[in-house]
């Protein structure tokens, strides 16, 4: 697994240079201590895809990398060959070929190479993480979404592997924003599914791959504190209402209004769970367009398992 397809590349330089473009790329401010500064043998890919900033590099020498814990992006680290040492917070891992780990945002760690150690690093907004967690019915408690400071082997035949392979392999060329965004969502959603973190699945709303309805939810999305009618879907998507509501009992096993709800149920969820800024219950269902609260209260219990009010009691302690 490597790089194969990149924007930048530079061979036989030396180390800090491939420490200051990492930095410059905001891989993370970081210091990086040379066991061989005087040496050029260190090598560097980069590749922007969409979201995503990926590097492939060796330093050509035994180094060491202080992060100053500065990124705003998630990193998923995979050892291509080499050792390497990460510390942070007392705790350590010894990552070898094969092994993968995700490190947070703004966390300070310490790793250090083999002379030999090469790194696949894949660069992942936290914003968009947590966009991709909300978007597949995930929840966190309390703050922001962690990784388990451990190691995983990633297996050589599995579809996260084949994933990483085919994200790689592609071409700008190949590949338009749309492209980009559904190899970049996919890999979020993977990562999710892969790594120890403190998220959990609170529903399932059913997924499709269809276009329109996929055109469908980015439009409630967009719009969702407004009054959405199966009219208005009519219009995005150039369909007649019967056609509507055929798609998405065809396509998510619910009514075209049903699953406008569940999005702003889904909304309604993570404002009263994470909002700090929010007072009660009911101004955030009137925000949503949720006029009778009895109802509502009903429909949010049947979807998310428990009362609003539940939700709320949890978000504020």
């Amino acid at each position: 697994m490597h790089l194969k397809v990149c924007d930048r590349e530079a061979v036989g330089v030396s180390a800090k240079s491939v420490s200051d473009f990492l930095m410059s790329e905001h891989f993370g401010k970081h210091e990086l201590i040379e066991g061989s500064p005087n040496d050029r043998l260190a090598e560097i890919k980069f590749k922007r895809f969409g979201v995503l900033s990926i590097s492939e590099h060796c330093f050509g020498c035994e180094a060491k990398l202080n992060a100053l814990g500065s990124s705003e992006n998630f990193h998923l680290q995979v050892v291509l060959s080499g050792e390497s040492v990460v510390q942070s917070r007392g705790l350590i891992q010894r990552l070898r070929h094969g092994d993968s780990m995700m490190l947070a945002p703004h966390s300070s760690f310490t790793s250090t190479y083999s002379a030999d150690c090469r790194k696949l690093i894949i660069c992942i907004p936290a914003s968009f993480i947590e966009q991709t967690a909300f978007e597949f019915g995930y929840r966190v408690h309390k703050g922001t979404i962690e990784f388990s400071f451990e190691k995983k082997r990633l297996p050589h035949s599995s579809s996260f592997i084949c994933l990483l392979e085919a994200i790689l392999q592609q071409t700008k060329d190949n590949s338009n924003d749309r492209g980009f965004m559904y190899y970049n969502k996919l890999l979020a959603h993977m990562v999710i599914g892969e790594f120890s973190c403190n998220l959990e699945r609170y529903r399932q709303l059913p997924m499709s791959e269809h276009r329109l309805i996929e055109r469908i939810r980015q439009h409630v999305l967009r719009n969702i504190v407004q009054d959405i009618s199966i009219e208005d879907l009519s219009k995005v998507c150039r369909l007649s209402r019967k056609s509507i509501y055929n798609l998405c009992r065809r396509e998510l096993g619910m009514t075209p209004l049903s699953y406008i709800r569940c999005l702003k149920l889904d909304s309604v969820y993570s404002e009263l769970k994470q909002d700090d800024r929010v007072r009660n219950v009911t101004e955030v269902a009137l925000k949503y367009g949720f006029t009778n609260l009895g109802r509502f209260s009903a429909q949010y219990k049947e979807y998310i398992g428990e009362l609003p009010s539940q939700t709320f009691r949890k978000g504020v302690f």
